[in-house]
């Protein structure tokens, strides 16, 4: 996350959600460049934040995610 400091609560909440945004937009991006479809959901779905058209995809769909997991949290 970043060292910086916000004016109000709201700028770091704002700021998290940013992040969150464009984290589910880029995840998107690369199940779609690994030729899986997916799309972002709505309503604050409470079984996430991506929607895979393809049930089949989901062992290969975890192991993406696994996979940047362990790139970024190392």
């Amino acid at each position: 996350m970043s060292d910086q400091e916000w004016e109000t609560d709201e700028d770091r909440m704002m700021y998290k959600l940013m992040v969150h945004k464009k984290f589910i937009g880029w995840v998107i991006d690369r199940l779609e460049s690994e030729g899986i479809s997916a799309r972002r959901t709505t309503g604050m779905d409470r079984k996430g934040d991506i929607l895979l058209i393809n049930e089949e995809d989901v062992p290969r769909v975890q192991e993406i995610v696994r996979q940047i997991q362990n790139k970024y949290n190392s």
